[in-house]
């Protein structure tokens, strides 16, 4: 607030502009009148002049204007002759009385006219400091006035603010409800949505147990089905090798039944058909395929029942033959019974296992061994329900043996506990750097193949700290060459099956060995063989007696510990690596620096693909090596084969795929359907087949 003694100076100096103009029009009136200096300590005296006359009234009232406004003299009260007052005091009285004297009249009108100055002076006072203290009491109103308002003011902020204070804290109140209640009715919410959500993953959960059921109802019924199509498939196998054994002149007595058995198949086939096109089983398809079992069980009872009369009609008639001949040689004639058949030599050879109406070979069966007779229901499926062709057999068996006499050389060494330590550096010299190939520069991806060609040639390589040659032993140079392609088709498993890349640099380093080794690639062949003899292709049967773990241990399949049975799909993942692998190797363009031929080339791919396609297909096995196969292979067998293998495809998709279809409903299957026709597709746009990545270039090494 300001202080009530700040003045208003423009109010203060309003009434002076008119006695400014007034002092400079006096000014102007005496200017021509004084010639001297009139400021200073030595200015002229002009009391001392005398004065011609008496003045008139103008010039004494010009004179007393000029004195009244003169800035030399003082306000506070003339002095005579216009002499200032501290001059006056300095003179004597008598100087003032004699100087005055010479002039009564003038020096009374000088008198009168400075007492009346004086009374006009005081007036002038009294009425400015009236005009003061006016001025003074209005600014001290106006002070007044401005604190009295000021006071309002601030009573009124204080109001004001106390009002302002008051509804911000009732908006907060009223906003701290408002987020309670939203809170609230959020929290409702929320517990309804959780509520909902519950009973919605109640629903969920209920219709997934319901599926489950159903899921395991129907496996329950695939599974039963597909017992009886095994079931049904030892039947035919078992009415086979029945009619293999006997002789032809027997045929004739096994008419009816060959019948039954060619309406029962069809009927069965029939059935697979309408179950694969429904992709579904019924209770009552199950049902119907168990009483085809069951009719062809009394089919091949009534074969068994027929043969054993036919043993017992030939064991009658060999009797009658010894008897015949002790009568000769006692020259009695012995005259055979009545009715009784001529006795018919009879070869005794060991009926052959089959997966399918037909005959085949056991593993163990040379290829040169004779083959039994084979009936005209053989003869009329041949070759699809043959389990190998001759061919593939012969080929089958020279490995095998192969491998088993140096499996059996080889087995002192890996008996001898004092072995040990030498086995175990050879397993590191062989495990590092086949672990280690890829394909990422060149250089990495000679250096493996140069130190597992060194330890095959018998030079000392290095082994953990220390170093290793096959010529630590006499039979080094075997089990390092059988470990090694151990190690090899281990591979397809370890990481082909997940990444398929990366077959193609370990078939390029394994034909590399194979081309300066010929006995690692027998080994390689026969450890695939092991693996799957579907690449041979050869679809092994269970041999009588055989347990069914030992029987799917020869087709592949392994077992944890305690005898369970690995998944289906991990079968099916180590099956197509092991594919991928071996198309790999088909297809693998040796290296320059070597001039010796492929040992195992596209004219092997493709013998494979031929032979398989003339077998009966089996359940996603087959479908998941062909898909295998045709993809890694496929654009090199048309570059070689060209209409041929356009031929081939067009036959997997015609009657292969039928039946198949007949059989096989999963996945294998239409990855293989849909490969073969993306395959035919692009044949028929571009001419082409698309060839697998990750292969090596041609200049790679």
């Amino acid at each position: 607030m300001a202080s009530k003694h700040n003045f208003n100076v423009e109010e203060l100096l309003s009434g002076f502009d008119s006695m400014k103009i007034s002092a400079l029009r006096n000014a102007a009136k005496l200017s021509p009148l004084i010639k001297e200096r009139t400021i200073g300590p030595d200015c002229v005296d002009l009391s001392q002049k005398k004065v011609a006359g008496p003045p008139s009234p103008g010039k004494v009232e010009s004179n007393d204007a000029t004195k009244e406004n003169d800035p030399n003299l003082s306000n506070e009260g003339p002095s005579t002759n216009g002499t200032p007052k501290s001059v006056e005091k300095k003179k004597p009285t008598t100087a003032h009385f004699n100087a005055t004297v010479h002039n009564d009249a003038a020096d009374c009108a000088a008198v009168q006219l400075k007492l009346h100055q004086q009374d006009i002076e005081r007036q002038r006072v009294a009425s400015v400091q009236k005009t003061l203290a006016e001025r003074q009491t209005k600014i001290r109103l106006a002070d007044e006035v401005r604190e009295a308002q000021l006071a309002e003011n601030l009573q009124q902020a204080a109001l004001n603010a106390a009002r302002k204070e008051k509804d911000t804290e009732q908006r907060l109140l009223n906003a701290m409800k408002e987020q309670e209640k939203l809170a609230q009715e959020a929290s409702a919410r929320r517990q309804a949505e959780i509520e909902q959500e519950n009973r919605r993953l109640n629903d969920i959960q209920a219709q997934l147990r319901r599926r489950q059921e159903e899921m395991r109802k129907k496996a329950q019924l695939l599974d039963a089905l597909r017992t009886h199509i095994g079931q049904f498939r030892v039947g035919t196998e078992t009415f086979t090798k029945a009619l293999t054994v006997i002789g032809v002149q027997h045929a004739t007595k096994f008419t009816n039944q060959k019948k039954s058995v060619r309406v029962l198949q069809k009927d069965f086939e029939l059935l697979l058909q309408t179950v694969n096109t429904n992709q579904e089983v019924s209770q009552a398809e199950v049902d119907q395929a168990a009483e085809y079992c069951k009719l062809l069980d009394q089919v091949n009872a009534e074969v068994t029942e027929i043969l054993a009369q036919i043993e017992a009609s030939q064991k009658q008639q060999q009797e009658e033959q010894e008897k015949l001949e002790q009568a000769k040689a006692a020259e009695v004639p012995v005259v055979p019974a009545s009715g009784q058949e001529q006795p018919v030599q009879q070869t005794d050879t060991k009926p052959t296992d089959s997966t399918d109406s037909g005959t085949g070979v056991t593993p163990a069966a040379s290829a040169t061994a004779p083959a039994p007779a084979i009936t005209s229901q053989a003869t009329d499926n041949e070759p699809f329900f043959q389990p190998v062709s001759p061919e593939c057999l012969q080929f089958y068996n020279e490995i095998k043996s192969f491998y088993e006499q140096h499996q059996t050389a080889v087995k002192q060494l890996m008996d001898d506990p004092s072995m040990k330590a030498y086995r175990f550096n050879c397993q590191k010299a062989i495990n590092v750097p086949v672990n280690a190939i890829s394909a990422v520069n060149r250089d990495h991806f000679i250096d493996k193949y140069q130190k597992l060609a060194a330890l095959l040639s018998g030079q000392n390589v290095k082994a953990g700290d220390g170093m290793v040659s096959i010529n630590g032993h006499p039979l080094g140079r075997t089990y390092c060459t059988m470990l090694l392609a151990k190690k090899f088709v281990s591979q397809a498993d370890t990481s082909i099956s997940s990444n398929a890349s990366a077959a193609f640099p370990v078939a390029a380093i394994a034909v590399a060995l194979w081309q300066r080794f010929p006995d690692f690639g027998r080994f390689f062949l026969a450890y695939l063989h092991r693996e799957c003899p579907y690449l041979v292709p050869y679809y092994l049967p269970q041999l009588e007696g055989q347990s069914q773990e030992d029987f799917l241990k020869t087709l592949g399949y392994r077992f944890a510990d305690g005898g369970v049975l690995e998944k289906q799909d991990q079968y099916l993942k180590r099956m197509s690596g092991l594919a991928r692998l071996y198309a790999a190797v088909i297809i693998t363009i040796p290296r320059k620096d070597d001039p010796t031929p492929h040992p195992h080339g596209l004219e092997y791919g493709w013998r494979w693909l031929t032979n398989i396609l003339n077998r009966f297909p089996q359940p996603d096995i087959c479908a998941t090596l062909l898909a295998e196969f045709l993809q890694t292979a496929g654009a090199d067998l048309h570059a070689a084969y060209g209409k041929q293998f356009i031929k081939v495809l067009q036959v997997l998709r015609g009657d292969y795929m039928t039946a198949l279809n007949r059989i096989d409903t999963g996945g294998p299957k239409a990855r293989l359907e849909g490969l073969v026709g993306k395959m035919l597709n692009l044949l028929a746009l571009e001419g082409r087949v698309e060839r697998p990545e990750g292969m090596l270039s041609v200049n790679f090494w």
